[in-house]
């Protein structure tokens, strides 16, 4: 749709901006198409501020609307300093409605008046967010997905997480709005994407030591601290700093875990983000690497160290070949991306248990799944999150799941469901 000089129209914020997305009305003062761009003003601002901005970034005025009833989880915009901002209402009344911005954290009471239903303007037609939603993929955040929540320090800038609190996702709102329930806390929440995170399997057979990085749970959340001091026992203790409560505690091994951040759609070590973190991969290493490409997130492939590229490493697969199939490829990776080889390779002799966490080789690569089904005494069906199918392996096919966190492997535990 093309718009002309005089026309109304709304302006969307850039995507860059932090407190998220907001509509402006404003007026064409020139069209620019072979540029696609818009020169506009608003009117509203007291200098009649002009500025040229992207097609994309402008659409018509939304159609008026009679009824002024909003209803539970509702998206609507919310007139705020002059701008229209997308919120979710989770206190609706007659006269007043308690309306939450999800990137803010924040709930605000507004008027009737002052509120109008969301519409997304898509393919020249508006579009009410349940429609939208009916062509939105399926996620790892889909209704009914173990999450965890960040509780945000309002004492940085930017605000960071202090905390991540176990929850279930509960709806879908639109968009990156997602209505979740507190495992521990009874009460629920809309949140934004952004401070969501997939709930890490739950690892068995792991100890820590002086100054490893770990989650403590603590006041019904996973709280970020660093292990002071180890008491030894029949059951270890561990003295934990929490910096951000500025608290120091001892914990039973039972409520540590190593401290992971999830970046990129996989779990990273937090020991990993460290730049002064010495990881020493030596020429003619046996490694395994993974990827960001899109398509082999979650893939590991085996692969030998060449030797040092400035902070990274040059890397040989075993079996990825280059383009003509004359040689094996050789990469330059960073050392985010390379680990050691797990401890075991092959799983034992004894037959593997439902929804036991394996990795399968297929496609000259190592991926995670669950094993969905026992097929016979050497023959398993393993369940894929990322691609949601389940595929037949043999049992020397499989090999038990390993991560590589904090420097130590550590075995994941059984997974409770699918």
């Amino acid at each position: 749709m093309e718009f002309t000089t005089g026309d109304k129209v709304e302006v969307r914020s850039p995507e860059s901006s932090e407190e998220g997305i907001y509509y402006l009305s404003a007026s064409v003062v020139r069209s620019l198409p072979n540029a696609h761009r818009y020169t506009v003003s608003y009117p509203s601002n007291s200098n009649n501020l002009s500025e040229t901005v992207d097609a994309a970034r402008v659409r018509p005025l939304p159609p008026p609307f009679s009824s002024s009833s909003f209803r539970l989880h509702d998206c609507v915009d919310a007139l705020l300093d002059g701008a229209w901002w997308p919120c979710v209402v989770v206190g609706p009344g007659s006269s007043t409605v308690e309306v939450c911005f999800p990137l803010r954290r924040q709930v605000v009471t507004f008027t009737s008046s002052q509120l109008r239903p969301h519409l997304e303007w898509l393919s020249h037609h508006w579009v009410l967010p349940q429609d939208q939603n009916q062509d939105i993929p399926n996620s790892i955040f889909d209704n009914g997905a173990q999450v965890e929540v960040a509780q945000l320090n309002d004492h940085l800038s930017p605000r960071l997480p202090s905390a991540w609190f176990p929850a279930t996702v509960t709806k879908r709102i639109w968009d990156n709005y997602y209505l979740v329930h507190y495992s521990h806390v009874a009460t629920q929440e809309v949140v934004h994407l952004n401070h969501l995170r997939p709930r890490p399997s739950r690892a068995s057979a792991v100890s820590f030591c002086t100054n490893d990085p770990v989650e403590a749970f603590y006041q019904s959340g996973w709280n970020p601290g660093t292990v002071l001091k180890v008491f030894e026992g029949p059951v270890p203790n561990y003295a934990v700093l929490l910096p951000h409560l500025d608290k120091e505690m001892d914990f039973k091994l039972l409520h540590l875990r190593p401290r992971l951040d999830w970046l990129h759609d996989s779990w990273v070590p937090s020991s990993q983000k460290n730049p002064d973190a010495k990881i020493k991969f030596p020429k003619g290493m046996p490694v395994e690497v993974s990827s960001d490409e899109e398509g082999f997130k979650g893939a590991w492939f085996g692969a030998t160290i060449i030797g040092p590229v400035g902070t990274s490493f040059c890397v040989e697969y075993h079996k990825l070949r280059t383009d003509d199939e004359t040689a094996l490829l050789q990469e330059t990776i960073d050392p985010s991306h390379i680990r050691p080889v797990p401890p075991e390779i092959h799983c034992g002799p004894d037959p593997l248990r439902l929804l036991e966490e394996v990795d399968a080789y297929y496609n000259d690569a190592w991926w995670t799944g669950l094993v969905s089904k026992v097929v016979g005494k050497n023959r398993y069906v393993v369940y894929f999150r990322q691609w949601k199918e389940e595929t037949e392996f043999e049992h020397d096919e499989l090999r038990p799941h390993y991560d590589w966190v904090g420097g130590r492997w550590v075995r994941a535990s059984l997974v409770l469901g699918l």
